[in-house]
């Protein structure tokens, strides 16, 4: 009906037409090529890292398939290997706390023996992001109840994300009805941040009203903002996707979504990717350029490598990027101590330091 409505108002007053923009990459996210030249931490093509982290002690972490891997001084080693696909990872004190599909939570001692925290059905499934409260509790955020696939989800325009309230081996569902939220992190000792990916947004919400709309530090973002990262001098945020003009014209128009996903294969479907891996056979998108094979670093981006700083007055003050160009895309973890900036690059199978 909402449809039919904008429709008829377009129709007597092209004026009155809404349809969605993506703003450029502007100020603190003007395009930059800081992880194109960044140094690649682990060997070639040898992981798929998802999440990253830095501990006290200068340790990178980091989950990659079923596992977990430390990284010092160059040399990679398996801390533990888990019964499922390990995404997110939470350092608290000396243990790790890491969410593994199929599972729910999994905390891991320095010596990499496992056991359950908590393996509540909430928490089994699209685990997008974990945080820890000064209270000691852990708040997870699940991108997607239905549809814990990312494109089909973005496509179904899916609201089941939910923010999951985890007391040792409870799990209380505390916010529902979002749109994706894929990373969360502590912003005071009674707020948080949390990215809701669907509406290219970053809000700040209490922590005792989680299901209440809150703050916006970031909105109408040209990215789909992921996981959350606090540093020294705010908090940085990873963007597994970049916004398009293709996708952002096919999301308004719902016929022709249903014939993509009815009659396309998924795979190919004009929506962001972590990786392009066959450029050449790729359909060129609005404004794209392709010239002996090779698309310009300024084209609408099918697959992007991004991520940025938010200060502690919520601007965005700095970015790494990976251009349309290039093929270090994908970031879906960062991580930042004492200066040091390290992402995880699912898209391009590596760790980066930019």
């Amino acid at each position: 009906m909402n449809r039919t409505i904008s429709a008829l108002k377009e129709w007597l007053n092209p004026d009155w037409a809404r349809h969605r923009t993506v703003p450029p990459f502007e100020a603190g996210l003007r395009p930059n090529r800081r992880i194109d030249e960044g140094e690649t931490l682990l060997p070639d093509a040898e992981f798929e890292p998802d999440d990253v982290i830095i501990r006290d002690s200068g340790e990178v972490v980091f989950s990659s398939g079923d596992s977990i891997f430390t990284l010092n001084d160059g040399v990679v080693t398996l801390l533990v290997t888990l019964g499922g696909q390990v995404g997110s990872l939470l350092a608290v004190q000396d243990r790790l706390v890491a969410a593994v599909e199929g599972v729910g939570l999994v905390t891991i001692d320095a010596a990499g023996t496992a056991h359950d925290l908590c393996t509540d059905p909430e928490l089994a499934v699209c685990v997008t992001d974990l945080t820890l409260l000064p209270d000691g509790i852990v708040l997870a955020t699940v991108g997607s109840r239905a549809v814990p696939d990312w494109a089909a989800a973005l496509v179904a325009d899916d609201r089941t994300g939910r923010i999951v309230r985890v007391d040792g081996s409870r799990a209380e569902v505390v916010a529902e009805g979002l749109g994706w939220p894929g990373g969360i992190e502590t912003a005071s000792d009674n707020e948080v941040l949390v990215s809701l990916g669907f509406d290219h947004r970053i809000e700040r919400r209490a922590s005792s009203a989680l299901g209440k709309p809150g703050t916006p530090v970031g909105a109408n973002l040209p990215i789909y903002p992921g996981r959350i990262a606090a540093t020294t001098d705010g908090w940085w945020v990873a963007a597994p996707y970049a916004r398009n003009r293709f996708t952002e014209l096919l999301l308004d128009e719902p016929e022709l979504l249903r014939e993509m996903t009815a009659t396309i294969r998924q795979d190919q479907w004009f929506v962001p990717r972590l990786r392009c891996p066959d450029p050449y056979t790729d359909t060129l998108q609005l404004g794209q350029l392709r010239v002996h094979g090779v698309i310009k670093s300024w084209a609408p981006a099918r697959s992007y490598g991004l991520a940025f700083r938010i200060d502690q007055r919520g601007r965005i003050t700095e970015s790494v990027h990976s251009r349309a160009d290039s093929d270090r895309h994908g970031v879906t973890g960062v991580t930042s101590r004492d200066g040091r900036i390290v992402v995880a690059a699912r898209g391009f199978r590596n760790l980066l330091a930019p």
